[in-house]
């Protein structure tokens, strides 16, 4: 298979965390990507599960966390989170949705998905559950001290 190009990074050189959005809505994809990046935060976006796969497999050691949609054609978001637990069984998930079933959202929890942003999406409100779920996430990563 020939080397395909290497998915748009938005903001490359952002200071903050690197954000994989999974969303077949290109509205919500671009709004969430543009509020993101704006904070500094790196981000790549998906259209759909398997463009999200490829993209994992290729970022994997780099994405500090994937927001993926609930409803999405072809593969929704409960598929996609077992694909990426298959790849990663740490896999750093949230998931955001304007419905869900609370079973399916309490399995998804109970396999390790690290948190749920409920649509419709507000600035203040991505940005304050982003932050926090890097922040549980990832720990460490705040509170290191400076060097230098």
């Amino acid at each position: 298979m020939p080397e395909e190009t290497k998915p748009l990074i938005i903001s490359p050189d952002g200071a903050g965390e690197l954000i994989m959005i999974v969303d077949d809505d290109p509205l919500v994809k671009m709004l969430v990507e543009r509020v993101l990046s704006a904070e500094g935060y790196r981000v790549i976006t998906a259209s759909d599960g398997f463009q999200a796969i490829d993209i994992y497999k290729q970022y994997q050691s780099t994405i500090q966390l994937v927001i993926l949609d609930f409803k999405m054609p072809g593969m929704d978001g409960f598929a996609l989170f077992n694909e990426l637990l298959a790849l990663n069984p740490k896999v750093p998930a949230a998931l955001t949705s304007g419905f869900v079933e609370d079973e399916q959202l309490e399995a998804m929890l109970a396999k390790g998905l690290r948190g749920f942003i409920p649509k419709p999406l507000t600035q203040q409100k991505l940005l304050l559950k982003v932050r926090s779920l890097l922040d549980a996430i990832h720990p460490d990563a705040r509170n290191r001290p400076d060097s230098g």
